[in-house]
């Protein structure tokens, strides 16, 4: 029978198993591709966000400092490490590298600072390359016992932003030589960062006032502007006000940590004057149980002092519920629901009666101007 089989169809098989091969060989990574864009995407909008919120809420801040307007990134902020191979495509998708690079600048960053610039010093101190942290969990979860640590980096940054308030301009030296002066913003001291690749995607923490870790599950699950604000405004909170936190341990259950309207009354012109007649539409107190159900109001409203929706953290945790993430800390349970619920209803209150203000202040002027302009088309005896 094997002699039957003719040479021209043995070579047809051969070239079929080889084709096969070769196909394996050069199997499609457009699921890894796509993965690897979208969360280094969603990071750096996270990243940008949280120095929005930190110009936004500097008002409500006990310890305040000066906040660059850009954003750097390299493969060591990353905190959990990818394969080589895995490594290789994720470079090559993001092209980004050990360098230190632009990936998101503000319209107050210098106009000769691009994206991609690669930045080597702030303030004449070298950005690190490189560093890494032992995860003591990682044995009992069996995961890689060793992760990236940026910590380096940001003893780099800080130190820069606490010259900077300090009347010392921050300046950035570039791979290329040059060197920029950058004028930066004050804002909340600390910093609250997210990384897309992190050993320990559900887990929230905190190291003191200086930084704060937003877990990386919600991060990747945001998906408008008004979100990212959100997890960054509820990362600041922690850093925002000692005596706020301080205030909110020893009264659970008793009252909000953050009266409704305090924000908006910064940064909204009027605001408190309509303050009282928002509180008179909804009596029911809110009771914050503990710590985090006070951020979760003071996110709320720094979101809607920048114009945004104060809704969106409930958006945001009822679709993590929906998919069953795990998320530490971010994850409302059902009081936090319902103060935060509250809480929203009442900023969107001031907000209509804002924006009706705002109107009838549109509707006096023009009937002013409407005047004026009939007086002056009147014959001089006439007026």
């Amino acid at each position: 029978m094997q002699a039957m089989v003719s040479p021209g169809v043995r070579l047809s098989v051969c070239a079929l198993l080889l084709a096969g091969l070769g196909a394996a060989a050069q199997y499609d990574r457009s699921f890894e591709r796509d993965l690897f864009k979208t969360r280094f995407e969603q990071e750096v909008k996270f990243r940008a966000a949280a120095i929005q919120v930190a110009w936004a809420a500097e008002a409500l801040c006990d310890a305040t400092t000066q906040i660059e307007p850009f954003v750097l990134l390299s493969v060591h902020a990353m905190r959990r490490r990818l394969d080589d191979r895995d490594m290789a495509l994720f470079r090559e998708v993001t092209r980004m590298d050990d360098k230190w690079r632009v990936v998101w600048a503000d319209e107050g960053a210098p106009e000769a600072l691009h994206l991609r610039d690669v930045v080597t010093h702030v303030n004449d101190r070298a950005l690190p390359i490189g560093g890494t942290r032992f995860e003591m969990g990682a044995l009992f979860r069996g995961g890689s016992v060793m992760s990236n640590d940026d910590g380096g980096f940001w003893d780099v940054m800080l130190k820069a932003r606490r010259e900077a308030a300090d009347g010392k301009p921050m300046q950035l030296t570039l791979d290329d030589g040059r060197k920029l002066e950058v004028d930066t913003q004050k804002g909340c001291a600390g910093s609250v960062t997210a990384s897309a690749w992190d050993n320990d995607p559900d887990t929230f923490w905190r190291m003191g006032t200086q930084r704060v870790k937003i877990p990386a599950n919600a991060m990747i699950e945001a998906q408008t502007p008004d979100e990212f604000r959100w997890l960054a405004a509820f990362g600041t909170y922690f850093q925002a006000s000692q005596g706020a936190i301080k205030a909110s341990r020893t009264s659970e259950g008793v009252s909000n940590g953050f009266m409704v309207g305090k924000i908006l009354s910064i940064a909204v012109p009027g605001a408190t004057m309509l303050l009282s007649a928002a509180e008179a539409q909804a009596e029911k107190a809110i009771a914050v149980d503990s710590i985090v159900g006070s951020a979760d109001l003071f996110a709320n409203e720094v979101v809607a002092s920048l114009g945004g929706d104060a809704s969106a953290g409930l958006r945001l945790t009822e679709r993590l519920m929906a998919r069953g993430i795990k998320v530490d800390a971010v994850m409302m349970d059902d009081l936090r629901r319902s103060n935060a619920t509250d809480h929203a209803a009442r900023i969107r209150a001031i907000q209509a009666a804002q924006a009706e203000r705002e109107r009838e202040q549109l509707r006096v002027q023009e009937d002013a101007d409407r005047r004026r302009v009939l007086l002056q088309r009147l014959p001089p005896l006439l007026k």
